[in-house]
Parts: C-alpha cells; structure tokens; sequence
C-alpha cells in the first residue's frame, strides 16, 4: 500500500518490481543469500541506500520477490476437479523448482501479495463449481499446497545433499547397500526387507506423479461427488462408464484421469 512515488523527493528511477526481478535473476543464479540490497544496486546501476526508499527492510525485498516469482496464471475450470488440481499441483511445483530459495520462504512468510490473492482467486474460482462447501474448498487447496511444498523441499534437499556429497541416489544405495544387508540378515526387519526385495524408488517425477494420484484418491473418497463435464454430478475424476458402484460390482476399478499420469 505504500505508494510508489514519494511524496516528496525526486521521481523513483526504478520500479519495486523491477528491483524483485534482479533480486530473483540474483538469487536464482546464486541463492537467496546473494540477493542482498548491495547486489541488487550494483545490477541497476544505483547506490545502496537509494534502494532502501523503495524497501526499507530485507523483509519488504522478500515479499515483493515471492509475489513476483510465484506470478500469476489463469487457469479455467474444466468441470474435471481431479484434472483441475492436477494442474494446481503441477503448476505450483513447477514454480518451486523454477525458483529453489521460494519454498523454503514460502514456508516461513505468509504473503499476501496481489499475485497471491488473484492465484488464490483463481483456485477458488476452480472449485467453485464441483459442489463443495468453502471450508472443504479452503481444506483441499491447503492440502495440495502444502502437499505440493513438503515434496519439493524433499526433492531439492536430495538433490542439494547429491550434490555436496558427490552421491546420486542409485550411488548412495550401492554404499549402503553392505550395511543394509547385513541388518536385514537379522532376522529384525522382515517388513524392510519385503520393501528392500520388492520396491524400486523412483525418479522425483515419478514419486510426485504417484503422491499426487494418492491425495485425489484420498480427495476422491472424502469428497465422492463433484460437477461433472456435463453439469452432471458424479465422482471426482469420473470419466464415464456408468456410476463407481456398478463398475466395482463389475470388478472394474473407478477410472482415473490420465493427466496424472
């Protein structure tokens, strides 16, 4: 709310905004850490201090830069709530993983930026028609964005470990891999050996993509019914083929949307 221009003074040379995005060209090349008010002015050409009319705290700086990274996409409703917060999710990671300093802000600092609240908008816009009352609508979007969050710090804390250590996942399973034997031979750890023997972790696109599908199942079952396509009321991510019951009575299992896929 505080105006751009001061009151007093000569005119701003810059923009808040156009100090945000050498603030995130900054960090995103070199971590948040570089993005301080002494680089940023260097980048533009300005003093220090002059920066500090426009941000008087590092607080200020990383506000404008989390709204401005997380921007702003439109997305209309398809009718489809699985494919539509298939699309929320998606689109919310790849932007954590566009900017690696933003998830760890975004756990810290609550912003309500106007990118913030037209995304927000936008999302409520998306639920709004699949039958769902406004605390469960707020209920399932915090579950994905938190859902969302928790697993692209995950991610980018592998692949920072990784890269310090010098060990991918496959050559860090190879190193423990004596050790782990040698504490399943015990006899102690039958469910980890079972895991061991019959599971292969995988890629992070195919751990995101396999946790994503399991939070709908989970919104499928708790919320059963949503606007169809058709305006017709029947099962998140339905497509078709008559009601869920009649197929599980076929033995057929409820269809899922291939864009989780």
């Amino acid at each position: 709310m505080r105006p751009e221009k001061p009151a007093r003074g000569p005119a701003p040379s810059h923009s808040r905004r156009q100090i945000a995005a050498v603030a995130i060209d900054i960090a995103d090349s070199e971590g948040i850490e570089a993005a301080s008010v002494r680089a940023i002015a260097k980048r533009l050409g300005t003093g220090a201090m002059t920066l500090y009319r426009y941000l008087p705290t590092k607080e200020d700086l990383y506000t404008v830069m989390i709204d401005e990274a997380t921007g702003f996409e439109p997305q209309e409703p398809t009718g489809d709530l699985r494919a539509d917060l298939t699309t929320l999710a998606r689109r919310r990671r790849q932007i954590l993983l566009r900017h690696l300093w933003l998830a760890p802000l975004l756990a810290t600092r609550p912003i309500m930026g106007p990118n913030f609240m037209r995304g927000m908008e936008r999302d409520l816009a998306v639920l709004a028609g699949c039958g769902l009352g406004m605390d469960d609508t707020i209920h399932v979007l915090n579950l994905i964005h938190s859902w969302v969050s928790g697993a692209v710090q995950a991610e980018l804390t592998e692949r920072a470990t990784a890269n310090q250590s010098g060990l991918d996942r496959h050559a860090w399973r190879l190193r423990m891999e004596p050790y782990l034997k040698s504490l399943l031979e015990t006899g102690e750890f039958p469910h980890l050996s079972r895991m061991v023997q019959t599971s292969e972790i995988g890629e992070a696109d195919e751990r995101f993509a396999n946790g994503l599908a399991i939070i709908l199942d989970g919104i499928e079952a708790r919320f059963p019914t949503a606007t169809g396509k058709d305006g017709s009321r029947r099962p998140v991510g339905d497509t078709g083929g008559g009601a869920p019951s009649a197929r599980r009575a076929k033995g057929q299992p409820t269809a899922r949307s291939s864009t989780t896929e």
